[in-house]
């Protein structure tokens, strides 16, 4: 019993002294852009999304590249904090748009 007393002690100390800092990954615009295409592509292997689906998704990622050059074209190749702001809010809505269709496919498959 005072082992175990000790032990917990002991690691609560260690634990309080620690500076445990769990950092996210941040990720760069192109990353995210490289992981939604991905997540489509397997989306549409894995049978989660339709050609269709996957086809209009693919359709957005490209609009959204073209919009990201034409921005870089206009400040000298480099992104303003407004237009990283802008691109990250329009990756963030086609990345809803997969899981939502993603989980409607999932929500009609039959129960087994």
């Amino acid at each position: 019993m005072r082992l175990l007393s000790a032990l917990c002690a002991a690691v609560i100390c260690l634990g309080a002294s620690a500076k445990l800092t769990v950092m996210a990954k941040t990720w760069t615009i192109v990353e995210r852009q490289e992981a939604l295409m991905k997540e489509v592509n397997e989306g549409q292997k894995g049978k989660e999304l339709t050609l269709k689906e996957a086809k209009k998704l693919r359709k957005e990622l490209a609009n959204l590249a073209r919009k990201k050059a034409k921005m870089k074209a206009k400040s000298e190749e480099t992104l303003t904090k407004e237009n990283k702001l802008e691109l990250e809010g329009d990756l963030n809505n086609i990345s809803v748009e997969i899981k939502k269709l993603k989980l409607e496919k999932r929500a009609e498959a039959p129960a087994k």
